[in-house]
């Protein structure tokens, strides 16, 4: 697999566990849950609202994705010392996939 794919890969992936953890309910409520758990609030007209600096952090796309990058470059770090890379980009692929659906249903309406 090539440094291109693997980008590729874990690009499309932190578009998506970002989505994810940003702005989407979740099976069961979960994103939600993890929202309100972190200090997210809600005003009279729906909106989210951050009540401390991880509960604004999660609600700012641009801020979440960098630490959702971070975590990505750790697994795939670790898989790299332990010489599984490609077992990490198995991992990260489903994510990636997912990422590129929403992108493109983003992109084009």
């Amino acid at each position: 697999m090539t440094l291109f794919e693997i980008g590729l890969v874990a690009g499309l992936a932190t578009y998506r566990l970002t989505f994810m953890i940003n702005s989407e309910i979740g099976p069961a409520q979960i994103f939600t849950r993890f929202r309100t758990r972190t200090g997210v609030t809600y005003d009279q007209y729906s909106n989210p609202v951050g009540s401390n600096w991880v509960a604004e952090g999660v609600l700012c796309f641009f801020c979440l994705s960098v630490w959702i990058a971070l975590g990505v470059c750790g697994l795939l770090g670790l898989a790299a010392l332990l010489g599984h890379v490609e077992a990490a980009v198995y991992i990260l692929f489903p994510f990636a996939l997912s990422g590129g659906a929403v992108y493109l249903k983003k992109a084009v309406g």
